[in-house]
């Protein structure tokens, strides 16, 4: 991330032969912010800078008293005008944000596939969207559990959306039978799965075998029980790694566009987040 600007050998500048931190220093947030390969660290702690490449300057290495003269220049500058380190950092944070940014598109764009093109993955809401939210969704998940109201309203206000389930067990034993028999309904008799999965999702407290055994009774699922999809075990472990590949740590977690939302928000900011969305593809 990091770079040092070079003029092109044949500008019509003067060519300094030799280096002169005076001269260097003389224009205010200059040369000593402009040069890119100075990080804030570099700032704070001037006394372990070993040399500054000058923008015009094709002589690099500095002898001892010019290496003092820049520490002592830049020790100065930061005394004098506090704000040049303020105006540093912000411009590191300003590069690290833009790389993060291109690290977090590079990974939705290689998968894109993974996400939206899963057959077996369980949704609800449009058949044929104009939007697909992914969302990544534990049962046990006390704040997955309290967005799931938001996502139906979701639904309801933007009939246009498909929300892609991806359940992944990271609660426990309990999370993981639940799954299992989510996951199984969906595969065999996809119709029960809705009702089957907000009856998990709604119980007050952690799912176990017997909450889960009770779920299952009062949705027509009990078959299911013990009788996991062989299909379901990969799958499972696509979703996990999905997660990984995309740098998501936990759940709740809602992606569309190229917006990735963790963990629990207002039904307001997943609006307007879906409205920019929208809005971007009209």
């Amino acid at each position: 991330m990091k770079s040092v600007s070079k003029l092109n050998s044949q500008s019509n500048e003067p060519k300094l032969h030799k280096f002169s931190p005076l001269k260097l220093m003389q224009s205010r947030k200059l040369q000593f912010i402009a040069v890119s390969g100075i990080t804030a660290s570099a700032l704070l702690v001037a006394s372990q800078l070993s040399f500054i490449s000058p923008v015009h300057a094709e002589v690099t290495s500095l002898t001892a008293q010019q290496e003092q003269d820049v520490r002592t220049i830049i020790k100065d500058a930061l005394i004098n005008d506090p704000e040049l380190l303020k105006e540093a950092i912000i411009a590191l944070q300003t590069r690290e944000q833009l790389g993060a940014n291109s690290a977090k598109q590079t990974a939705l764009d290689e998968n894109y596939s993974a996400m939206y093109e899963t057959k077996s993955d369980p949704w609800k809401g449009a058949e044929n969207p104009e939007i697909t939210m992914v969302y990544f969704t534990d049962f046990n998940c006390p704040y997955c559990k309290k967005i799931e109201p938001s996502l139906n309203k979701l639904i309801e206000e933007f009939p246009q959306l498909k929300i892609i389930i991806k359940m992944v067990p990271l609660q426990g034993e309990g999370s993981e039978l639940a799954v299992e028999l989510a996951q199984t309904v969906w595969l065999n008799e996809p119709e029960k799965y809705i009702k089957l999965k907000d009856m998990l999702m709604s119980s007050p407290r952690r799912l176990d075998s017997a909450s889960i055994a009770k779920v299952a009774k009062l949705t027509d699922t009990e078959q299911w029980l013990g009788k996991t999809d062989s299909r379901v075990d990969e799958m499972v472990h696509d979703n996990i790694s999905l997660m990984r590949n995309l740098g998501i740590g936990g759940t709740p977690s809602m992606i569309f566009g190229d917006k990735v939302i963790p963990g629990l928000v207002s039904y307001d900011v997943l609006k307007e987040q879906l409205e920019e969305v929208i809005e971007a593809k009209g």
